[in-house]
């Protein structure tokens, strides 16, 4: 056959398969022309790990191959290799020897093309540069040589927005924000500050100091409910009537966030100052009714629906209109973070709400008030706000400790408070912790002090106590989002102990390496390191647990409870460690892998109506399982450092 059909069928083959597949055919005939093909017999080796890199990157185009490590103690499987896949990628842009042997599993045909020209033909697609960049790291800010593999380019998936606008911009709804501003002394008469309300056309004027900082806002819903019961005049001081009950915002805030923090304080409007607190200058008023007319609709008010569902009927059904909004904005692992924030917020409101059902049903019984202060916790999932599918539910009530005298009835309220709720939160779709970490359970509605004893015993006897069945207790927070004293209390000891305990962390730290993942997915198959093939992936077990262990043993060594979500957990270990030491490298990709494994956890989820913790596969887009495959690399690397740092014995 003639060198030029040679390179057109070999270019017709290329084309198929990414990142080829991004690059103009042109291009690809080119590259083919410089290149040539190869055959191999089943068990031969292509090249071995340590030997010097030649002038070829290998394509597969026949056959399947095996990628391993060989060691003193044998050979480990890395990957598998089959038709369309490339070898010989790791280190392509330098000239080090190859980090792995790749041997052939079945008689192969590899077409050989010139690295180097192929290095500078991706360069020149950004949809190829993506491509490399998920294959070399799991990063957003990983670059290919120069050029950064950032979401925001938005390709192959249109941005993420409410209608007209984007949850990403910063700048129109600050805009909006600044042109809506409307401020008063604290002295200005009432009758001045209503007709500014008419005339400016705003429904919030905010009150500042001599310095410009924010003290309080007057709105026209609260100024005519005032006019109506008569309890002003107009010449009184604006001072004496203003809403002292602000929420201040970043000006560097996105759309997304600022829905966020509307919808967690369940306010209309929220005060935009030049360092995001109340004690510098007011710059901004952030609206939801403008946020509205700028956006369309958004998810604030189905938090508003929540905190007034009239019964468990409506606040399933609101449940279920939770998860279509997590359809609708689940295109990409970027809109993630933003679900997973605002899907936290409007599960505490849930739990607010079932509560606040329940305890009404108690009353309607005769059975009276709480008495005293109490607090549901929120653990496992659902405390470290990745709940956002309706898995097991992880919680507990915490309460202060009662007089000796009322110690018994005390208790015997909040139990029955705690099965009432729970039976609530079944009706709405969730499963219950197989772990039976649940507040209906006497082991998890306690006192305070008591609450604190169960914890010192898991941090002092581990194994007799059987933390590991229980590790998803320490990812806790309260339903309110103003601080909450009794969690903070159980936080404080908690540290505490782990100071006076500090063999604790290592315990967790070994129990996290418990879960392994698999080495890669070929084929639409899951490859275990024996080289057993699976069509299932039990994503939970062997992605996202890894991880959210390994989180949380870098927080409870850090003596941090917060953050409790899991990728901010590695996010904020690998700025402790350094972000341009390996080690903080390390910990931001393993960052990025759990949102990685999340995204295809709750994509198929939801779509399925599972719990999303055993997927396929093979219904995962190609990106997806190339970033999945990097993930799995990520957390065996992550595995080594912590047994490394912890001075444990681990053996992959």
């Amino acid at each position: 056959m003639k060198g030029s059909a040679i390179s057109v069928r070999i270019a017709d083959f290329l084309k198929d398969y990414p990142p080829f597949q991004f690059l103009e055919i042109e291009e690809l005939r080119a590259l083919a022309g410089k290149g040539k093909v190869k055959f191999h017999e089943d068990g031969e080796i292509v090249f071995s790990k340590g030997q010097p890199r030649d002038q070829w990157l290998y394509v597969v185009q026949q056959g399947n191959l095996r990628v391993i490590d060989e060691t003193e103690e044998g050979e480990s499987l890395i990957d598998l290799r089959g038709p369309g896949d490339m070898i010989g990628l790791q280190g392509i842009r330098s000239d080090e020897p190859y980090l792995h042997t790749v041997k052939t599993d079945t008689e192969a045909i590899l077409y050989c093309l010139p690295r180097q020209m192929f290095v500078e033909m991706a360069e020149g697609s950004i949809q190829a540069r993506r491509y490399l960049a998920a294959y070399f790291s799991l990063n957003p800010a990983y670059h290919w040589n120069g050029y950064y593999h950032d979401d925001e380019s938005g390709i192959e998936q249109g941005p993420v927005t409410l209608r007209r606008g984007g949850l990403w911009e910063v700048e129109p709804p600050q805009q909006n924000a600044r042109e809506i501003l409307v401020t008063v002394m604290g002295d200005r008469p009432i009758g001045e500050v209503a007709r500014q309300l008419q005339s400016k056309r705003v429904d919030c004027i905010v009150v500042v100091d001599q310095w410009q900082r924010p003290v309080g806002k007057v709105t026209d819903a609260h100024l005519r409910n005032c006019l109506i019961n008569g309890s002003i005049h107009p010449a009184m001081p604006v001072r004496e009537l203003m809403l002292r009950d602000l929420v201040p915002a970043s000006p560097h805030e996105n759309t997304g966030e600022l829905l966020v923090r509307l919808t967690r304080f369940d306010k209309n409007s929220l005060v935009v100052t030049e360092d995001g607190t109340l004690d510098s200058r007011v710059v901004g008023l952030v609206s939801e009714r403008n946020l509205f007319l700028q956006y369309g609709r958004f998810p604030t008010v189905i938090g508003e629906a929540i905190l007034s569902a009239p019964d468990i009927v409506s606040l399933r059904s609101l449940r279920d209109r939770l998860e279509s909004l997590i359809l609708e904005f689940l295109d990409s692992r970027r809109s993630l973070k933003w679900l997973m924030a605002m899907i936290g917020v409007l599960n505490r409101k849930m739990s607010r709400r079932i509560l606040e059902l329940a305890l009404a049903g108690m009353d309607r019984d005769g059975l009276g008030a709480p008495p005293g202060k109490w607090s549901w916790l929120m653990m496992g999932s659902g405390g470290r706000d990745e709940l956002l599918i309706r898995s097991a539910v992880y919680h507990a009530l915490v309460y202060e400790d009662p007089d000796p005298e009322q110690k018994e009835s005390t208790g015997q309220f909040y139990h029955e408070l705690a099965r009432r709720a729970a039976h609530l939160i079944r009706q709405c779709g969730f499963l219950e912790s197989p772990q039976n970490v649940l507040a209906h359970h006497p082991g998890w509605c306690l006192s305070l002090s008591d609450m604190k004893q169960r914890f010192s015993r898991f941090i002092r006897e581990p194994i007799s106590s059987h933390v590991y069945n229980a590790r998803d207790a320490f990812d806790f927070q309260s339903i309110l989002e103003e601080p909450c004293p009794l969690a903070a209390q159980l936080s404080a000891h908690i540290n505490a102990e782990l100071v006076a305990n500090p063999g604790f962390v290592r315990h967790m730290a070994s129990d996290s390496l418990v879960n392994q993942p698999p080495r890669t997915i070929f084929s639409g198959y899951v490859v275990d390191k024996q080289g057993i093939r699976r069509d299932e992936l039990a994503i939970k077990s062997h992605a996202l647990l890894p991880l959210v262990d390994v989180g949380r043993v870098l927080a409870l060594a850090a003596g941090s409870h917060q953050p409790t979500a899991t990728y901010e957990r590695l996010a904020a270990a690998a700025r402790r460690a350094g972000l341009d030491s390996p080690q903080g490298a390390l910990l931001e990709e393993a960052s990025e892998g759990f949102l990685v494994a999340q995204f295809a956890r709750i994509s198929q989820g939801i779509r399925s109506g599972t719990d999303g913790a055993v997927i396929r596969p093979g219904e995962l887009d190609a990106e997806t399982r190339t970033l999945l495959i990097t993930t799995f690399r990520t957390i065996l690397d992550i595995f080594e450092s912590t047994a490394r740092h912890f001075k444990l014995v681990w053996r992959d």
